[in-house]
């Protein structure tokens, strides 16, 4: 007894339907996560939680990533701007968490490169002075310095040495 062309069809239907699934799923858990500086004095809900277990060192304040939550960045910003992950503390993530922490700095970084590219385009458009250009140039090279603090943790994580 075997699989006819129509059993074939909805066979391969519903594989394609569950890997979809799955791609959306995964997307939608990579968005769910974000970066907290403990040392703020208004923490979000989530970077309440994740700062609770967290114990201080006097005079640092290193970023800590949020897992479950989506940080302390505001809903439209790129999450790699507005603190420094030069002491990033990436915990101790499972294996999918820490490639969606990857997936999130690249992400961070395909944003950042966007925006200053869309502000150079309107540079040479006469859309906007260099006073314009010039305030978006210094959040550009701190998305890339973070970018670049975030993803030698990530190899440090990893076991490949980054330093």
């Amino acid at each position: 007894m075997g699989l006819g062309m129509g059993r074939l069809v909805v066979l391969a239907a519903a594989l394609a339907v569950t890997i979809g699934l799955s791609l959306v799923a995964a997307a939608g858990r990579s968005a769910a996560m974000g970066l907290c500086n403990c040392c703020e004095t208004s923490l979000t809900p989530s970077c309440g939680k994740v700062c609770a277990g967290t114990t201080l060192t006097p005079g640092m304040c290193p970023a800590i990533v949020d897992y479950e939550g989506t940080g302390a960045a505001a809903k439209g910003s790129n999450p790699l701007n507005g603190m420094s992950l030069k002491d990033l503390s990436i915990g101790t993530p499972t294996a999918w968490q820490l490639e969606l922490f990857r997936r999130f700095l690249e992400k961070g970084r395909r944003q950042a490169v966007a925006t200053y590219k869309t502000a150079l385009r309107h540079l040479r458009r006469g859309k906007i002075s260099e006073t314009e250009l010039a305030k978006a140039k210094p959040l550009y090279d701190e998305a890339l310095v973070n970018y670049y603090h975030g993803i030698r943790a990530y190899l440090n994580s990893v076991g490949t040495k980054s330093d």
